[in-house]
């Protein structure tokens, strides 16, 4: 049964003036209830006390309300009863829900719901902001085991926010567990004061005063200025483009519109470069899937190594050719020269990148052939994965996926061409970080989401998608869908690709709990 315990947290134990009519309207309507009140240091005890495996990821929370928000979550496990922002006012006495057996939540309003759940791929999502909850519930132990891969997530919502409390309800085995109300019940209005449209029962009121869900004020004149500054650079630095309207008409629309392929014979396509020590390592990776030998065929496209990778290859594969169903070994001279460390220069990416597009789509042309169903690119660099991970790519019925690349294994992504667009406003935010015609934001800007940003989900549609490990229906590729090697959308090489693909109307699909490695240089 839920005890009749309101748990509220603030940062001290002086809650400001505005909410204090909130919390007294709690006391009001529950006079016989216990009021537990948290603030940052007496949370943090708690934690210390009762759950001291998580302590070190509550202690890397980098703000106070990712640990209000995982607090929460424990107090509820712990303690049941109640939780409420401190700026949700009670309308009503809880008694009507206290003989309930399950977790009682609501949904957020769908107006907030439509913009951060749809693209996620989330049905709904449901409101942290007041929970009921027994003592004890195992559903609150599968939530926590979400937490620590969501540590450095960009939005809190994914971290530890509704994103990832819905993930987990919609993935935990018992659904009867849960009591889910709409949104009239806790949140009756969004946070611009709109109705949230439904007649039902109300108990609390959200008053949405510290809010993730902030509306962006008008731009500033000094902030049109700058846009105006960093567009005009744009257009003197651009360089040459890719016509759009041309890249699209050029891939055919039969090969757009055909289902993905039922047939299994797998092409593995490997570029690579300066890569000599890599190269006997990654043909014992591949040896290890669990995929049928004589389905698979191995494609390497090798060119401008200043080491033995050539001699090194040819000599590696020698021995292996009667066990796959086919060896190619290509070569393309592209005559660039990069260091290696200084391969993530910006300046260096248009020329870096429109060489490897150069290279993956030299592969296409001579190492896919008619036979072949999917092509499966990887990374020399890429050491380790599962022995499944074809199966699991192909079984998703996706015609363009993507597993989640990173260099420590629930770590953050590694492969940053893998995005979803979440801030789409050209303004000067955008057009500062466009260098030669390429839009290329640093790791932490707040307009894309990598994959571990959303690690709560089984899968999600991306923007762009890097190459790392790439699942592609070939008959895309034999069709004209190709590596742009000239800016596409400001984009180029695998990101361009995954522009591309969207706009043709194939939304490729990323899976962040399905995790490769990378070598960790």
């Amino acid at each position: 049964m839920i005890p009749k315990i309101l748990h509220q947290t603030w940062k001290t134990d002086a809650i400001p003036a505005r909410f204090q009519a909130y919390a007294e309207s709690w006391k009001r309507h529950n006079p016989d209830w216990t009021v537990m009140f948290w603030n940052d240091r007496t949370l943090l005890e708690f934690v210390a006390a009762h759950y001291p495996d998580f302590l070190p990821v509550f202690c890397s929370y980098p703000s106070g309300v990712l640990r209000a928000d995982a607090g929460r979550y424990l107090l509820l496990h712990h303690f049941g009863g109640v939780y409420a922002d401190i700026d949700c006012e009670c309308t009503a006495s809880f008694d009507a829900i206290l003989d309930e057996t399950r977790i009682v939540f609501c949904k957020e309003p769908d107006t907030h719901a439509r913009v951060q759940g749809d693209f996620r791929g989330l049905p709904y999502l449901l409101f942290n902001g007041t929970m009921v909850s027994p003592s004890g519930h195992p559903f609150w132990p599968h939530l926590m085991s979400f937490l620590p891969g969501l540590v450095h997530a960009k939005q809190a919502i994914d971290a530890t926010g509704p994103c990832v409390l819905t993930s987990a309800q919609l993935s935990y085995p018992d659904q009867a567990a849960f009591a889910i109300h709409p949104a009239d019940l806790f949140s009756p209005i969004d946070s611009d004061g709109r109705p949230a449209g439904g007649n039902g029962l109300t108990l609390s009121i959200h008053h949405w005063a510290g809010t993730w869900w902030t509306p962006e004020k008008p731009p500033r004149l000094r902030h049109r200025l700058r846009k105006l500054f960093y567009q005009a650079r744009h257009r003197v630095t651009r360089g040459a483009v890719l016509d759009e309207r041309a890249a699209r008409q050029s891939v055919s629309p039969s090969a757009v519109s055909a289902p993905p392929p039922t047939g299994r014979n797998l092409a593995i396509l490997a570029p690579l470069r300066d890569a000599e020590q890599h190269i006997e390592p990654f043909l014992a990776a591949v040896g290890r899937l669990d995929y049928p030998r004589d389905q698979i065929k191995l494609v390497f496209c090798e060119g401008d190594s200043s080491d033995g990778s050539w001699e090194r290859l040819q000599a590696a594969t020698a021995t292996i050719r009667a066990a796959y169903r086919g060896v190619v070994l290509l070569r393309k001279e592209l005559g660039t020269k990069l260091e290696h460390a200084k391969r993530a220069n910006r300046r260096l990416q248009r020329t870096r990148r429109g060489g490897i597009a150069k290279v993956r789509n030299h592969l296409i042309d001579h190492g896919l052939a008619e036979d072949d169903d999917w092509a499966l690119w990887i990374d020399i660099d890429v050491w380790r994965f599962p022995a499944d991970v074809v199966k699991r790519l192909i079984d998703t019925g996706e015609r363009i996926v993507t597993p989640h690349c990173v260099k420590v294994p629930g770590g953050d992504s590694f492969d940053l061409n893998s995005f979803v667009t979440v801030r789409h406003a050209r303004d000067f935010h955008y057009y500062r970080h466009l260098r030669q015609g390429l839009h290329q934001p640093p790791r932490l800007a707040q307009g894309r989401l990598h994959l571990s940003d959303v690690r709560h989900l089984e899968r999600i549609g991306l923007d762009g998608v890097g190459g790392t490990m790439l699942l592609v229906d070939a008959a895309l590729h034999r069709g004209g869908l190709r590596f742009p090697e000239l800016p596409y959308r400001d984009l180029i090489e695998t990101e361009g690709f995954g522009a591309l693909a969207n706009d043709l109307g194939i939304r490729p699909i990323g899976l962040p709990r399905l995790e490769i490695e990378h070598v960790p240089w």
